[in-house]
This record gives structure tokens, C-alpha cells and sequence, in this order.
């Protein structure tokens, strides 16, 4: 959006986030978020207000991370052929729904885990 194109020129902005009134990071028309988190994650809008009408965007942020490690993982039955290898979910997806991949790697009796 472009404030200084409306003639005449809007005498007022509001950001809100998720229905929420945003005033941190608002300097006149722009809004700038630092430090990205993942609770930044919302429906962001923009109003410019003027004398003769309004106009509001709407848009949608998804901030996503890398995903936290599995927990509590467990090696149970191991022999020189197999292994059981078991552990709980992330706390934190990283932002998306989709599974994560795992890649278990056993090479000269050592076992590594990459997600």
C-alpha cells in the first residue's frame, strides 16, 4: 500500500493481528516486526483511514522454525542384526504440519540419528 498516492492523504493507520490492535513497530503507515517468533505467526490487517473512505489489507504470516528434537529415545533389543529404536514426538513442529523425516544411520557399531 501506498499512503502517499491517496489524495488526499489518510489521516490515520491501524495494524491489528488476529483482531488485536498492534502499536509496537508502528511508525505512521509502516509496521516493522524485528526478531521474527514463532507467536508471530497470525492474520495481520492494515487500515488507512482517510476523509473520504477507508481501505483495509489483509494478509496471513506463518513464521516457522526448525523443529525441536525428539525426546526420550531409546535403543532396546539390540544384537548384532538389529536394534529397536523408539522416541516421543517433537514438543514443536517448527510452524508445519507435516511429519519431519528421520535418517538412522548404523555404520561400525555406532548408531546416528538426523531429523
Amino acid at each position: 500500500c501506498t499512503p502517499s498516492a491517496a489524495n488526499p492523504p489518510p489521516s490515520s493507520y491501524v495494524f491489528e493481528r488476529d483482531g488485536v490492535e498492534i502499536t509496537e513497530g508502528v511508525s505512521g503507515s509502516i509496521l516493522s516486526v524485528t526478531f521474527l517468533k514463532r507467536d508471530d505467526t497470525g492474520n495481520y490487517t492494515y487500515t488507512a483511514m482517510g476523509i473520504v473512505r477507508s481501505v483495509t489489507i489483509a494478509t496471513y504470516l506463518l513464521v516457522t522454525a526448525p523443529p525441536t528434537v525428539p525426546q526420550m529415545i531409546t535403543f532396546e533389543d539390540v544384537s548384532p542384526f538389529s536394534i529397536n529404536i523408539s522416541w516421543s514426538p517433537p514438543s514443536d513442529y517448527g510452524g508445519t504440519d507435516q511429519p519431519l523425516k528421520y535418517s538412522i544411520n548404523i555404520t561400525n557399531n555406532t548408531v546416528t540419528l538426523s531429523f
